[in-house]
């Protein structure tokens, strides 16, 4: 099991009854976004709508208030996000952060979280 399922339904909780949470991109979200052809800056401030958890595959799942100019909403595993740090659960969100990529290192993936889904992937024609 990559999360300690109790912990991050306490966490899960304690977030439900903060929001809208505020953050930001990081780096790999941006990437991601750009990638599929939407431009976000690292500045860019999200508001965390919802939460919830989808299991192992993605932790934490925040879904963000739409995107001005995108007009469609995200929906992100919160080791997207950066939280700031003055919000009362920045340091259990970022320990939950850590801790999330130091398992899935150790389960062998990526220290960085898997990449984002914004439309789907078009299907390969075969010639």
């Amino acid at each position: 099991m990559i999360d300690d399922y109790e912990q991050a339904m306490e966490l899960l909780h304690e977030m439900e009854a903060q929001l809208p949470i505020p953050a930001r991109p990081t780096a790999t979200m941006v990437r991601a976004l750009r990638d599929q052809g939407q431009r976000i800056s690292r500045d860019r401030e999200l508001s965390i709508q919802s939460v919830f958890y989808a299991g192992d595959e993605a932790g934490i799942v925040c879904a963000l208030e739409p995107l001005e100019g995108i007009g469609i909403a995200l929906v992100t595993s919160v080791t997207h996000l950066k939280i700031d740090l003055r919000h009362p659960l920045a340091k259990k969100i970022r320990a939950y952060q850590q801790e999330r990529k130091r398992r899935l290192t150790q389960a062998g993936g990526s220290r960085e979280p898997s990449s984002l889904t914004l439309y789907p992937r078009k299907k390969k024609q075969r010639r």
